[in-house]
C-alpha cells in the first residue's frame, strides 16, 4: 500500500471522525482576532484544559470547507508531548511572535527560518484558519501501519507519511524526521519555501484501501516486522561471502579487552574500511552528488549464536542510528568531510569518530571518567570497571538509498524516517537491550538511571 493511502486511512479513522462527531469540539481554532491582534482562541483554552500529564499526539492543521474526506485536511505540524497544555501554549506564543511574516530576516544561522516562522507563513499565505487536534495516544487503536504504538514513534511515522507526499512537503513545518537535504533547502529559501498556492490534492478510493489495510499485517507483530527486515539486510550481509560481516566494532585482545591509544578506544581496521567504503557510495570528491543515497544507516549489535547458526532472532540490537550526508547548514555534513577528502583523521567519521562529540570519543571519555554521556553504553557493553567487553560487539553499516531500500513495514523511506521506524520495531523485540534513548517510550528501561548488563 502506498504511504499516501496509509495516511488517508489513518486520518479517516482518527481526526476526520472527531471533526464529524457531535461529541467532540473539533475543529478547534488555534487563533482568534481580538482588537486587531492575533490571540490564542478561548475555544482552544477550554479544549486543552485539564490535559496535563499523559501521552498526547497533536496536529496543527487546516481544513477545506466543507470537510468530508481525508484530503480536505492539510497537516501543518505534527507533534507529541507529555505536557500538552504547556506545549500548545508555547507553540501559540512563538507562532504569534513570528508575525508579521514580512519582517522576517535571515540572521545567517542554522534554524533562522524556524518551524514557527514556517507555520506563521502558511497561515499568512492562506485564507484558512489554523486548527489544533489533541488525542491521547492510549485512545488510538493503532498506528498507520496497523500496530499498537507510543507517542514518540507515532509522531515519526506520521511525519514520514506526510513528507512522502508532494502536496504537503512545503506546508508541513516539522524539522524532526525530515531529511537534512530538505532542511538545508528550507534554510536557504526561508519564507519562499512556502508556496503561495497549495498544490492540488488527488483523492483516493477509500473502500478498497480499508480492505487492504485491515489485512496487511494481520499475522505479524512489530517484533516480527523487525526480524523480517533484519533478515533482508543484516543477516543477508552476514551470509554473503562478498562482505566481511559480522564486523567487530573495536580492536581487541583475545579476551576482548579493547585496545586504546592515548585513552581513546581503537575501532577495528575492518570497520574503518567498511565505513569509508559505504560512505563513498553517498558522496564524491566534490561533496554530495545528485543521487538517492541519504547517508549511512548503522546498527551496533551482539550475537547470541555462532554465525553458522544465526537467525534474526539471535541478533541483539544495541544501538540504531544514522549519519546523513547533507548537513543542515552546510551542504556536506561534517560527519563526511574526512571520508570525502580521504583524510586519515577520524574525528567525526560518520558519527563513529573519536572526537568529543561522536560515539567512540564519548565512550572513551566515559571510560576515562571524564564524561557520563555514554554511561549506559559502558554499563551494557563492558565488564565492571574495565575496558573488557562483556561479549563481542559488532557494527553494521549500510549506505541507505531512499528509493531502493525499504523500511520494516515494506515501504520506501528516507534515512531520517527509517531510523525511527527501526528503533520502534527493535524496541518491541528487545526492550531491555536497546540502548537508544531518543525514539523509545518514557518507560523504556534505558531511560532509567542504569542498565543491567545481565539483561543481555
Amino acid at each position: 500500500m502506498k504511504k499516501a493511502e496509509l495516511w488517508d486511512l489513518w486520518i479517516s479513522r482518527t481526526l476526520l471522525q472527531d471533526i464529524k462527531s457531535d461529541e467532540t469540539p473539533d475543529p478547534v481554532s488555534l487563533f482568534e482576532i481580538e482588537d486587531g491582534d492575533i490571540e490564542t482562541s478561548s475555544e482552544l483554552s477550554s479544549y486543552k484544559w485539564g490535559m496535563n500529564d499523559g501521552d498526547y499526539l497533536y496536529f496543527i492543521y487546516q481544513l477545506d470547507d466543507p470537510c468530508s474526506k481525508p484530503r480536505d485536511i492539510t497537516p501543518v505540524y505534527i507533534g507529541e508531548s507529555s505536557d500538552i497544555s504547556s506545549r500548545i501554549g508555547q507553540h501559540s506564543r512563538k507562532i504569534r511572535n513570528s508575525f508579521p511574516v514580512a519582517e522576517w530576516e535571515d540572521d545567517g544561522e542554522w534554524g533562522s527560518f524556524s518551524k514557527y516562522d514556517h507555520i506563521a507563513t502558511v497561515y499568512d499565505r492562506s485564507d484558512r484558519p489554523l486548527y489544533v487536534w489533541i488525542i491521547d495516544v492510549d485512545e488510538i487503536d493503532h498506528c498507520p501501519y496497523g500496530f499498537e504504538t507510543y507517542r514518540q514513534e507515532l509522531e515519526a511515522k506520521l511525519v514520514g507519511l506526510v513528507h512522502d507526499q508532494d502536496q504537503y512537503r512545503r506546508i508541513c513545518a516539522n524539522r524532526e524526521f525530515v531529511p537534512n537535504r530538505i532542511l538545508h533547502e528550507i534554510g536557504h529559501a526561508g519564507p519562499d519555501w512556502v508556496p503561495e498556492e497549495p498544490d492540488a490534492v488527488v483523492d483516493m478510493d477509500s473502500d478498497e484501501q480499508v480492505l487492504q489495510f485491515d489485512n496487511q499485517f494481520e499475522s505479524a507483530s512489530k517484533a516480527d516486522r523487525w526480524y523480517e527486515w533484519l533478515s533482508d539486510y543484516l543477516i543477508a550481509d552476514i551470509h554473503d561471502e562478498n562482505t566481511a560481516d559480522p564486523i567487530p566494532l573495536f580492536e581487541t585482545t583475545e579476551d576482548l579487552e579493547v585496545k586504546s591509544e592515548d585513552g581513546v578506544l581503537n575501532r577495528s581496521e575492518t570497520i574503518d574500511g567498511r565505513i569509508r567504503r559505504e560512505g563513498k557510495r553517498c558522496i564524491d570528491e566534490n561533496g554530495v552528488p545528485e543521487s538517492d543515497c541519504d547517508g549511512l544507516l548503522y546498527m551496533m549489535y551482539q550475537l547470541e549464536k555462532p554465525v553458522d547458526e544465526l537467525t534474526a532472532k539471535r541478533v541483539i540490537p544495541r544501538y540504531i542510528g544514522k549519519a546523513e550526508v547533507y548537513g543542515k547548514k552546510k551542504q556536506l555534513s561534517s560527519n563526511f568531510t574526512e571520508i570525502a577528502r580521504d583524510r586519515n583523521s577520524t574525528n567525526s567519521f560518520a558519527r563513529w569518530g573519536d572526537g568529543n562529540y561522536w560515539h567512540v570519543g564519548e565512550l572513551s571519555n566515559t571510560l576515562n571518567g571524564d564524561d557520563k554521556k555514554k554511561l549506559h553504553w559502558v554499563e551494557a557493553l563492558f565488564e565492571p570497571e574495565s575496558r573488557t567487553l562483556s561479549q563481542q560487539t559488532y557494527l553494521w553499516v549500510h549506505a541507505w538509498n531512499r528509493e531502493e531500500d525499504a523500511g520494516p513495514y515494506g515501504t520506501p523511506a528516507t534515512l531520517a524516517e527509517v531510523e525511527a521506524l527501526l528503533i520502534g520495531t527493535a524496541y518491541d523485540a528487545y526492550p531491555d537491550q536497546l540502548l537508544n534513548k531518543s525514539g523509545t517510550p518514557d518507560h523504556a528501561p534505558i531511560k532509567s538511571e542504569s542498565v543491567d548488563p545481565s539483561s543481555v
